[in-house]
């Protein structure tokens, strides 16, 4: 565990406007783990481009360490981007400037999707890093903030999660071993930091992302109060064997005896792929995501009524100046019947 909350970063220090080498902030698109997206424009070629600036001044090594080591764009794949530039602002916080690719950060658009599109994310991860294995690269880290969503929700990665498995791997000194804040709440404890991962440790690492898609919070992590609502709710609409079913394999990929884990990516895939055939109790759209958010979201209280003044009630009046009028029409009455009888 990080010493620093990896996934609560502070507000950003930059603003619109701000200048990061040759690169002008123009707007923050999203806040993620490590720290703020930035659509930027370069200030002499007008050229547009992604920049993730840091929050944390602790990442820097580990920053400057994978765009080393990312030199060369060693594997070109339509969904993996490579590093442009890269720097420090004044603070000595890191930023690394990406390609302008059409999308959003993943850890924005999780919270909107259903659960069974958030599954689908960590099939095409898995599928992706096998790709990479086949190429010669290996995951280092995985830092869900390098993560984005293409036009057609397709899963692409930045490839500072990357690195050369053969023996042209940078090796910079005292950075060597560095990784991300937010990378080391998802790296299996097992295998050395900042070293190339084997498939053990790929499983676990993309295990963790996968539980905090799935739930909102790393397995590890207590704050579930804190996930977003909509992850939460799909979870509890699941049915009971379903959401057990699913529960032990979150378990599993994280299981501190490997040989307990899913064998490889592929496996991990699979299984994944076969709970999701398997699950009729699955929230597996983007509409029924919303229906299920009844599940956990209390109903607003309804306002309280809000009592009226009383009417005013008429005093109750005396019935005796009533019965003295009567009277004395009566007297007159008689009176004047017997003057009439008299004349």
């Amino acid at each position: 565990m990080s010493a620093v909350p990896a996934f609560l970063p502070p507000l950003p220090a930059c603003q619109a406007g701000d200048k990061l080498g040759v690169w002008r902030l123009q707007r923050m698109v999203g806040q993620v783990p490590s720290g703020h997206w930035w659509r930027a424009q370069h200030s002499l070629s007008g050229v547009s481009a992604w920049v993730l600036v840091y929050s944390h001044v602790e990442d820097a090594g580990a920053v400057l360490l994978r765009v080393a080591q990312a030199e060369g764009e060693p594997w070109q794949y339509p969904d993996l981007a490579w590093p442009l530039d890269s720097g420090l602002t004044g603070d000595g916080r890191p930023y690394v400037v990406m390609p302008p690719v059409e999308g959003e950060p993943l850890m924005a658009a999780n919270p909107k999707a259903s659960l069974r599109r958030r599954l689908g994310w960590v099939v095409q991860l898995c599928e992706l890093l096998l790709l990479a294995e086949q190429a010669g690269l290996s995951l280092i880290e995985l830092d869900p903030s390098l993560l984005w969503l293409g036009p057609q929700q397709q899963l692409r990665l930045f490839g500072l999660a990357l690195v050369r498995k053969d023996a042209t791997v940078l090796r910079l000194g005292a950075l060597q071993g560095q990784i991300s804040l937010a990378a080391q709440d998802l790296r299996c404890p097992q295998s050395a930091q900042g070293s190339p991962a084997d498939r053990a440790a790929q499983v676990f690492t993309v295990g963790s992302m996968m539980g905090l898609l799935v739930n909102g919070r790393l397995p590890q992590r207590l704050e579930s109060l804190e996930a977003p609502v909509p992850v939460l709710s799909q979870w509890l609409a699941l049915k009971p064997d379903s959401r057990e079913q699913l529960t032990r394999l979150l378990g599993r990929v994280r299981h501190a005896d490997a040989n307990q884990r899913p064998a490889s990516l592929a496996d991990l895939a699979q299984e994944i792929e076969q709970w999701l055939d398997a699950s009729g109790g699955l929230a597996s759209t983007e509409a029924g995501a919303l229906a299920a958010r009844r599940i956990v979201e209390a109903p607003k209280p309804a306002p309280a009524p809000v009592a009226l003044p009383p009417s005013p009630v008429e005093p109750e009046r005396p019935i005796w100046p009533w019965v003295v009028a009567g009277g004395l029409i009566l007297g007159v009455a008689l009176l004047s019947l017997l003057m009439l009888r008299t004349h």
